[in-house]
């Protein structure tokens, strides 16, 4: 029995050995899925900036607190009907999302998909609430922004006609998620991602967001505090609506916002 054990011993050594190889091969896939989607290093942006919270969440498949917004330009199908010239309709569309991706990397965001028309993004809180979702409404003034001083004219240059209503929404929400792979690649699973898709098709006019009521809530405190700074010349507010959904045609409970520029309503 004695001569054995050194056996026994080997097949212990190549068995843990297979689980350090797996464990090496698993953090190797997830480092080139983090690649495609995670923030970048400011000072390298060959590297990922992903702290260890996070990573663990991912690697563990644990639960992580997320804050999703949806863009969606309005009445897209039109534009692209009316296009006269329909692969300047996509460079516009690939420019816009683009450069997007690329500053949302920069603002420890997520890239979660582009939908066809606009694209899904999310931060994973990693400290307080309250900061990372004024970083998330900084970047939402940004985009619409941008979205309505330069893309909206280069869509309006290339078209037959005009139709109404275009313009940019947005919709936000968060909650508990997981970041998980789904056919090779990582994705955002959660009621969130719902949540925030749900809001930005229940916009009422262009260049609006909507937040639904959980994170309305916890930024302004139950509604007692509607307003906060964003940046030196930026600041927003905030106010109770009643929205239609799909789930809740009745109406469900969400929050309007609206930002405030050098003292003069951005957009409305």
């Amino acid at each position: 029995m004695g001569i054995q054990a050194p056996f026994a011993m080997d097949r212990i050594n190549v068995i843990e050995h297979l689980q350090e190889v797996i464990q090496d091969l698993h953090g190797a896939q997830v480092d080139r899925q983090l690649q495609r989607h995670a923030p970048r290093d400011r000072f390298d942006p060959t590297r990922t900036d992903v702290s260890p919270r996070i990573r663990r969440a991912i690697t563990e498949r644990l639960p992580v607190e997320a804050i999703v917004m949806t863009a969606d330009i309005r009445r897209s199908s039109s534009l692209m009907k009316e296009s006269i010239d329909i692969l300047q309709f996509a460079n516009i569309l690939d420019d816009f999302v683009g450069e997007f991706r690329t500053v949302l990397c920069y603002h420890n965001g997520w890239f979660d998909k582009f939908t066809g028309d606009g694209f899904i993004c999310y931060w994973l809180v990693d400290e307080g609430f309250a900061a990372q979702m004024e970083t998330v409404l900084t970047f939402s003034a940004t985009v619409m922004e941008s979205f309505r001083s330069y893309y909206y004219p280069a869509f309006l240059a290339n078209l037959r006609n005009m139709p109404s209503g275009v313009g940019l929404s947005i919709g936000i929400d968060a909650g508990p998620c997981h970041v998980a792979p789904v056919a090779g690649d990582l994705t955002l699973v959660g009621l969130p991602m719902v949540g925030a898709v749900r809001m930005a098709n229940a916009a009422r006019k262009p260049y609006e967001l909507l937040m639904n009521a959980y994170p309305g809530n916890r930024l302004t405190e139950g509604a007692n505090r509607n307003a906060g700074q964003l940046a030196a010349d930026l600041r927003y507010q905030a106010a109770p609506c009643c929205v239609q959904t799909k789930e809740y045609p009745e109406g469900q409970e969400a929050y309007a916002f609206n930002f405030i520029k050098n003292g003069k309503n951005l957009f409305f």
